[in-house]
């Protein structure tokens, strides 16, 4: 145990923040691009640009018939998502009491597939379970835990914390500016850190800790949403379903009895006689989740039920999960989102990179095969390798074939390459001691390549013809990526001068402190003596 309770707590925050700080970065990068995750899924369906579509005139029977056939055996549900103000495709899936959903994604104009993408939902996924649907959820959980640890502990040992929100010297360089960038990031985003820290935790509490569903609904999750959500849910019959009723002959009354627009559809247990229709509405009204349904049974389409008032508990839990996932309050709340989870990554970054640059003494002792030296090489490769990932799966979107096979999973193919090839670059022992600069350049590069690439492959996509019809959804893509790309070689130019300056010349002792010879003249220690 340290001598003093601050000394504790500085202990806690460097090693929790330490520890789980490479998962916290990939999870907060996902996060960071989730909050347009629907816009860069449009983005990067080049098919459907410069076309207007309606939500109304979709044929959902159609879109149903699809799901029919894609479907395996013994279904849980189906789900159609229609198209509106950030999605633009109709998305239709298959659901499975086990293994993956069969997912496409239809043009709303002619009902036909367009061709497959990862898209924003990659990164919305890699957010909340890292692709791992058990196992992933539970470590981003931990490591959300963990970031609260960081956090209160870094309030406590941050005595200046208001001037630190004011200083920022990116000219001293090494320790000095990375301490500034960790403690300014820190401070600016603080509230939004600990909401989002503690509601990404939250949102998945029953899964955590389940006892209390088993306890009181013997771990029957449709029954608890029935009492909770004022769901409606009946018990399958064994009986073949022989047809669904038609979704376009109920969706007006759904309407109607919901009083907003519907903007998803699903039949639960299509194959069973016991099936029931059920019509959703807009999730961007109100902070908390809209889980208000109509229902409608699935044999010969007769109104059922429609949701009344959520559980006090449930409502809260809702509204919780609102405001981790930022679906209300418009593109302004998004792009703020969007602006302190940057602030968020950087803030991680920095961090890891202030416990090197204080052990610098200690790295070059021990060499680059130590532990000190895979710290060195991990914050190069996770820090630098996922941003260039990032910029590489999209780029990769426009030149990989319209109608090759599996063209997702191509997509996150290259993702990952790109990934591992920049993380075993940066294991090479002269890059990660002073690599940061070839890699800022190399995110600028792959950044700027975004626009370009798209503006060579896509007619329709591009920065020129998207300002041109006023469609600043998709412009919005490009300028974000220029503007990452200018940031990424501000911070190349900026290490490249840094390197090229001769090192400091260490002054003796005596003189440092202030006095000509003797013993020292009094005054506090330089900060590379502390």
């Amino acid at each position: 145990m340290k001598n003093t309770f601050s000394q504790a707590m500085a202990w806690l925050h460097t090693w929790a923040g330490l520890v789980i700080g490479w998962l916290l970065f990939v999870i907060f990068v996902g996060g960071t691009i989730a909050c347009f995750d629907k816009e860069l899924t449009h983005w990067m369906q080049p098919a459907l640009h410069g076309h207007e579509r309606s939500a109304d005139s979709v044929d959902l029977d159609a879109a149903m018939a699809q799901l029919q056939k894609v479907s395996k055996e013994h279904p849980h549900a189906y789900y159609i998502t229609l198209p509106g103000e950030r999605s633009k495709s109709l998305q239709g899936g298959v659901y499975y009491d086990l293994g993956d959903p069969d997912l496409f994604n239809l043009d709303p104009a002619t009902g036909k597939p367009i061709p497959e993408t990862a898209g924003g939902e990659f990164f919305f996924t890699l957010h909340f379970n890292l692709h791992s649907p058990t196992w992933g959820m539970y470590i981003v959980g931990l490591a959300g835990m963990f970031m609260l640890i960081a956090i209160f502990t870094g309030i406590v040992i941050h005595k200046r914390i208001f001037k630190d929100f004011f200083t920022f010297r990116p000219k001293n360089g090494g320790q000095r500016a990375w301490l500034d960038g960790h403690n300014l990031t820190g401070v600016l985003g603080l509230p939004f850190h600990l909401m989002i820290a503690y509601t990404g935790v939250a949102i998945f509490v029953a899964n955590y800790m389940p006892a209390g569903l088993f306890a009181a609904f013997n771990g029957d999750t449709e029954k608890f949403f029935v009492e909770a959500a004022d769901s409606y849910e009946r018990p399958e019959t064994g009986k073949p379903l022989k047809t669904i009723h038609s979704i376009d002959a109920l969706i007006k009354d759904a309407r109607a009895r919901l009083g907003q627009p519907v903007t998803w559809v699903s039949v639960h247990h299509p194959d069973d006689t016991s099936a029931t229709i059920s019509f959703g509405g807009d999730h961007s009204k109100d902070v908390a989740w809209n889980f208000r349904q109509a229902f409608y049974d699935a044999n010969d389409g007769r109104f059922l039920h429609v949701s009344g008032p959520m559980a006090a508990g449930y409502q809260t839990y809702t509204f919780i999960g609102g405001m981790h996932m930022a679906q209300w309050g418009g593109s302004a709340l998004r792009w703020l989102y969007f602006v302190m989870g940057i602030a968020g990554c950087v803030m991680i970054a920095s961090g890891m990179q202030v416990w090197v640059s204080k052990r610098a003494k200690k790295i070059a002792e021990a060499g680059s095969l130590s532990g000190y030296g895979l710290v060195q090489a991990l914050n190069l490769g996770v820090v630098g390798g996922l941003p260039l990932a990032s910029a590489a799966m999209v780029i990769g979107n426009r030149l990989i074939p319209a109608d090759a096979a599996a063209r997702s999973s191509a997509e996150i193919t290259v993702f990952c390459a790109v990934w591992i090839a920049a993380t075993l670059y940066a294991a090479i022992p002269a890059v990660h001691k002073r690599g940061w600069g070839q890699f800022f350049a190399l995110n600028a590069a792959a950044f700027a390549l975004v626009p370009l690439v798209n503006f060579a492959t896509a007619p329709n996509s591009h920065l020129v013809a998207t300002i041109a019809r006023g469609d600043w959804t998709l412009a919005a893509v490009d300028l974000t990526a220029f503007a990452l790309a200018a940031g990424f070689a501000l911070l190349a130019r900026h290490s490249f001068v840094k390197a090229r300056q001769p090192a400091p010349q260490r002054k003796p002792r005596r003189e440092r402190a202030g006095g000509s010879g003797g013993e020292p003249s009094g005054g506090k220690p330089a900060l590379a003596d502390r």
